[in-house]
């Protein structure tokens, strides 16, 4: 007869304890996923600067005649972004021109509106063609721009 009296009486943790404890797991296990899943896209999409790094090119003008291209960019993102070589493409998405930036004196594109002069041979512009130019960053970041018609 004690013995179920002891049982009967035993009490379990009451109602609203157990509900917190079981949103406080949910909430950790959703931490972990979370921090799961984003470290698995960094990983997956190169880590690093690279996948930080956010170029805006804001205009664009190109030269024919001189065959130079001044570019306005702008960090939006990740700082400075150092800049390794600028690619010209023509309106069919041919490869015109690869340009060495690192001897440029401006090759970091700032948080404020920067001035890049992308100095081409003159054979690689013709006055009236639609041109893009994509900067490839130090890290290996590519900023492709809009086009542009060269004058």
């Amino acid at each position: 007869m004690k013995v179920t009296k002891l049982i009967r009486n035993k009490k379990a943790i009451s109602p609203i304890f157990a509900t917190l404890i079981l949103i406080a797991i949910a909430v950790i296990a959703g931490i972990v996923v979370y921090m799961f899943t984003s470290g698995t896209i960094a990983s997956m999409t190169g880590g690093g600067t690279a996948g930080q790094e956010k170029v805006n090119i804001q205009a664009l003008e190109g030269v024919a005649s001189t065959g130079v291209i001044k570019v306005y960019a702008m960090s939006t993102g990740g700082g400075p972004v150092a800049l390794d070589s600028a690619i010209i493409k023509d309106a069919q998405g041919s490869v015109k021109e690869v340009v060495d930036l690192a001897t440029t004196p401006t090759t970091d594109i700032k948080a404020d509106l920067t001035l890049i002069t992308v100095n081409t041979l003159t054979t690689t512009m013709i006055a009236g063609q639609s041109y893009t130019v994509t900067f490839v960053s130090v890290a290996g970041g590519n900023f492709p721009s809009q086009s542009f018609k060269a004058t």
